[in-house]
């Protein structure tokens, strides 16, 4: 049964965090300035399987607030702690965009079974590049208060809020109107966001030699907020891996445009560690 287990509004101090099934633990973690309902295409199919645990990252939008500084590190440290309170320790851990970088953080501290990264973050070829990128999405983060009105109108199309969400899915008419606009909402009140994205980040580190956490890669064949080549082959040759699958035909958020698949490709590597590990 699909039940968030705490729901608050932004303005309270509670964290916002879905959990739903029953089984093994398996930790969602979602992209930079979402929110835990980036997961929910997902958590019919998942919760049949395990019990799926998708937190709202720190710092964000109904999220708890940090109390470092704020970095990756910060929002790293502020959520290992906040599953930890919730006795997860040892969860496979699955991460998209941010949360891929999150995710990796989790097994460094030893919070992660295992990882399923997802066209994501925290490495890059160029930093002209990455500078170019974060300057783009922190123009958004400055404008986007001013179009709020006529865009919550515009979501209201089918095809209008297709050509709005393009950059990040290929098939945005699937997100309803509500959702978009809870989208855009959940991005506009994310505290961290300008002050995340005011430095030069730091690229993930890779994993100590000790540390013998099975990660996985995805990457998204439409993504192009961060294309593969730039971005996904960075993130494999720091942690020595040859191979990574592909969500066919998703964009870089590609829980919308494909959600059996990318429930399936969660499951199949969950089953591949499981079966490894007996």
């Amino acid at each position: 049964m699909n039940k968030p287990i705490s729901s608050y509004p932004d303005a309270l101090p509670f964290p916002e965090v879905y959990e739903g099934g029953a089984g093994t633990p398996l930790v969602l973690i979602h992209g930079f300035g979402g929110n835990w309902r980036m997961w929910k295409p997902v958590l019919s199919i998942l919760e049949k399987h395990h019990r799926v645990i998708v937190p709202t990252l720190p710092g964000h939008s109904g999220g708890l607030p940090l109390t470092q500084k704020v970095s990756p590190g910060a929002v790293a440290d502020a959520l290992a702690a906040q599953l930890r309170a919730r006795g997860l320790d040892q969860a496979h851990v699955v991460g998209q965009s941010l949360g891929g970088y999150m995710a990796i953080e989790m097994a460094r501290r030893g919070v992660a079974r295992s990882v399923l990264a997802i066209s994501s973050g925290g490495a890059w070829k160029d930093d002209a590049r990455m500078a170019k990128t974060i300057k783009q999405i922190r123009a958004i983060f400055k404008v986007m208060p001013y179009l709020k009105g006529p865009l919550s109108l515009l979501l209201g199309i089918k095809a209008l809020r297709k050509l709005f969400l393009s950059g990040d899915m290929e098939h945005g008419n699937r997100m309803s109107a509500k959702e978009a606009r809870g989208m855009v909402h959940h991005g506009l009140n994310c505290p961290i966001a300008l002050e995340f994205l005011s430095g030069v980040l730091p690229q993930v580190e890779s994993l100590p030699a000790d540390n013998k956490t099975p990660i996985s890669v995805v990457w998204c064949e439409k993504d192009s907020v961060l294309p593969f080549d730039e971005f996904g082959q960075p993130f494999l040759d720091r942690f020595g891996l040859k191979t990574h699958g592909v969500l066919v035909g998703c964009g870089h958020l590609p829980m919308y445009d494909d959600p059996e698949a990318v429930a399936a490709t969660i499951l199949e590597n969950i089953r591949d560690v499981e079966g490894r590990k007996t």
